[in-house]
């Protein structure tokens, strides 16, 4: 690991701005070791680490010495991107000097490819628009020339991927006559003769929801941004169910505006009249039931429940009614577009179905089930949902036990200097762990403002005082500044007091969509970016794009909404202390990814300022105070 990572090592001639630092090699070495030994490992990167490099060089080095697979998981497909175009062609050239070579894929899901077969038949069939044209000659030139393509290369709208995208559903495999050419075929032989695969925590979960049949069989697992994967595990493991989606796919076997629907294609005429038939009725119940939940919430966001759902018996029945003899003429549907397309639609009702049966009978006892509406208002969509509660014993078993070595990176992932909160959370066993601070003088970089008047987050006035606190900060700064919010109401009522104060423009989160808010922030010199919970992470704005960093509340999770609220209530049936055990360490974790959007880099530096006065006068304020690196504390804005 020295002869790469050291003062004078190969990484210093692969990257031009490269500086030595130890803590970098020290995780290189710890992760080399703990390959060779097997078992899994918690490590937490501080900011300016370099920890991207630090996993990627000793982990393909065991791969292609002990013939190894290697599944890296990180957040997003943006941080996927930035694996595969930019730090895993370095580690390739690092490695190459060493003599050594390796192959790696991007793994993106199957929707996110196109089918051929699909682009054929609609093609065929007129199903696409004139506007269309320009973008049908460029798929048509992309099938022709071989060169694989996906959803990210290509500018089409969702109605027109979604008519040329691949369906599980609908893959004939062998039997289509594209399979030799198919795009998702060839990404998945690329896939299985690669030593790395990149993909997001989304995929990963989706391929243990499929019992491991989506993805090439790994050996390594590196979970990138690991402070991320318990909500997106419970959420992959999950189901959402709303009475719009039901209707729209029983609207694919008889829709209105067609004259000729999938019903229309089954043979036998006695199944096509009880299917037509049964078909009404269930659009009559699906009506019924979800009016039922809406008079449940009776107002209410959500509502959690715990006992049979007696009004959606009838709907469950209904369905598999409807669902089982249509199952059984699927061969017999000659036309190969209407097979693929009544196969398709069949396969999504009958995910729903099951979603439905689970959410009626409450059929999993690891499960939070609980009605939630998309507005206040009568208008509003109603859904059924449900979650497991706690994924720990999925991930032991899926995971932690099954891979050789499964690795748990990310800049926050301990409270204080103890990894017990994420460790327990995700079931990891067999486990060592290394906590390296960042290399950054945050006492030089970093004034950290603290809020001693004692105005609480509920106090009438609490509003106003953020404001105004706000706006002294804007003005001392010339603008430049994140103001980090935990709900989008308090985002609102706080930009209306603030645009009152200063003149600086204000960008903020749902004026428009998040890139193009970030966008217009860094292209406007002195201007203030307003953002709740998915700012609070992810946003890189090095230098002086950012100048200071207001968080106007400690990000603790409201525990009004059921899957919370469950597992807030599990803590306590377990003997626990759920503000101590459970909502302090996941605020902390939020807490640490808001302080760190401000330092990226060892020239950068400015000011946080917590607003929120719990920091000082509660006992637990002392938790989330030590869990950030030391830095120059002030107390009031005259010392700014």
């Amino acid at each position: 690991m020295k002869k790469i990572f050291d003062t004078e090592g190969l990484l210093k001639n692969a990257i031009p701005s490269y500086e030595f630092r130890e803590e970098q090699l020290l995780m290189a070495e710890f992760i080399a070791n703990r390959l060779l030994e097997t078992g899994n490992a918690v490590i937490e990167a501080g900011t300016g680490i370099g920890k991207t490099m630090a996993y990627l060089i000793p982990a393909i080095l065991h791969a292609v010495e002990h013939n190894k697979r290697i599944a890296i998981s990180t957040e997003t497909k943006a941080l996927q991107k930035q694996l595969i175009d930019k730090d895993i062609p370095i580690a390739r050239k690092v490695l190459h000097e060493c003599g050594i070579d390796f192959s790696y894929s991007l793994c993106l899901g199957s929707s996110n490819y196109p089918c051929r077969r699909r682009f054929e038949i609609a093609k065929s069939q007129g199903s696409f628009k004139k506007k269309d044209l320009p973008e049908i000659e460029n798929l048509q030139e992309r099938f022709r020339s071989g060169v694989p393509f996906t959803r990210f290369d290509v500018r089409v709208d969702n109605n027109f991927w979604n008519t040329v995208s691949r369906e599980p559903d609908s893959c004939g495999l062998f039997n289509c006559p594209y399979f030799n050419t198919c795009l998702f075929q060839k990404a998945k032989r690329e896939w299985s003769q690669s030593q790395v695969l990149v993909m997001n925590h989304y995929l990963f979960f989706t391929n243990i929801a499929s019992s491991k049949t989506y993805l090439p069989q790994c050996d390594i697992v590196i979970f990138d941004e690991a402070h991320s994967l318990e909500s997106i595990g419970c959420s992959q493991l999950g189901f959402r169910e709303t009475y719009e989606t039901l209707i729209d796919h029983l609207a694919r076997f008889m829709k209105r505006s067609r004259k000729r629907h999938l019903l229309s294609v089954i043979k036998d005429n006695d199944i096509m009249e009880r299917a037509a038939s049964l078909l009404r009725e269930i659009e009559s119940e699906s009506s019924r039931f979800f009016e039922s939940l809406r008079s449940l919430c009776a107002g209410k966001q959500h509502l959690r429940y715990c006992e049979t759902l007696l009004t959606g018996e009838r709907l469950v029945l209904l369905l598999r009614d409807f669902i089982t003899p249509l199952n059984a003429v699927i061969d017999d549907i000659e036309n190969e577009s209407e097979r693929i397309e009544f196969e398709i639609a069949l396969g999504k009702l009958f995910t729903t179905y099951k979603n439905l049966e689970s959410g009626v009978y409450l059929h999993r006892d690891e499960f939070v089930y609980w009605i939630e509406g998309s507005s206040k208002d009568m208008f509003g969509d109603i859904g059924l949902y449900g979650k497991p509660v706690d994924i720990s014993a999925t991930m032991e078993q899926e995971v932690n036990t099954f891979y050789d070595t499964v690795l748990y990176i990310s800049a926050t992932l301990s409270i204080g200097d103890n990894f017990d909160y994420i460790i327990k959370q995700l079931g990891i066993c067999s486990h060592v762990t290394q906590l390296l601070k960042s290399p950054f003088d945050y006492r030089n970089q970093v004034t950290l403002l603290l809020e001693r008047e004692n105005i609480l987050p509920d106090s009438s006035e609490y509003i106003a005082r953020i404001a105004r606190t706000s706006s002294e900060i804007i003005m001392h700064l010339s603008g430049n500044c994140l103001i980090l919010f935990t709900s989008y109401a308090m985002l609102q009522r706080v930009k209306t007091e603030l645009s009152d104060l200063i003149e600086y423009p204000i960008f903020a989160q749902g004026d428009f969509n998040a890139s193009d808010v970030i966008e217009n922030y860094c292209n406007t010199e002195g201007s203030v970016l307003l953002g709740t919970h998915s700012f609070w992470q992810g946003i890189d704005l090095p230098g002086d794009l950012l100048r200071g960093v207001i968080i106007t509340r400690l990000p603790f999770s409201v525990p009004d909404h059921p899957h919370y609220q469950a597992k807030v209530d599990r803590a306590a049936s377990l003997g626990k202390n759920p503000f101590y055990t459970l909502q302090v360490p996941e605020a902390i974790i939020r807490f640490k990814q808001g302080f760190g959007r401000l330092i990226r880099s060892r020239t950068d530096y400015g000011i946080v300022a917590v607003l929120d006065p719990r920091i000082i006068n509660k006992n637990y304020g002392a938790l989330f105070l030590n869990s950030i690196p030391l830095c120059k504390k002030i107390f009031n804005i005259s010392e700014l």
